[in-house]
């Protein structure tokens, strides 16, 4: 077993596309993919992009509100995940600190990965 940390002050600020608040904590990639811990802090941005691959943001801490390529902001909380399938733009906004596990996986990582 190898235990991990991946404290927020040594998060990497994320600035692109207008984003504020925003502290990306990477713990593994996976071909195009990866896994990272985000940290937005209240009142923060994750600004609006393109999903380059398949991801997955499963909120373990705090609430704030998720947009997709319609518009339509949807509350986002503790317990909850979005889903955002290549290429779709979308954004975050926290309304109080927000920690999420953000899962990222290229669908040809998923093809070739050897099933069990």
């Amino acid at each position: 077993m190898r235990i991990m940390t991946y404290p927020v002050e040594q998060g990497r600020d994320i600035t692109d596309f207008g984003s504020s608040g925003v502290k990306f904590c990477p713990l593994t990639r996976i071909g195009r993919g990866g896994v990272a811990v985000m940290h937005v802090a209240a009142g923060g941005e994750i600004g609006r992009h393109p999903a380059t691959v398949d991801q997955l943001f499963v909120v373990v801490a705090g609430r704030g509100s998720v947009c997709g390529h319609d518009g339509v902001w949807e509350p986002i909380a503790t317990g909850k995940a979005a889903f955002w399938a290549a290429g779709e733009e979308h954004t975050t906004r926290a309304d109080e600190p927000l920690v999420a596990v953000v899962i990222e996986v290229s669908q040809e990582t998923v093809a070739n990965h050897p099933a069990s």
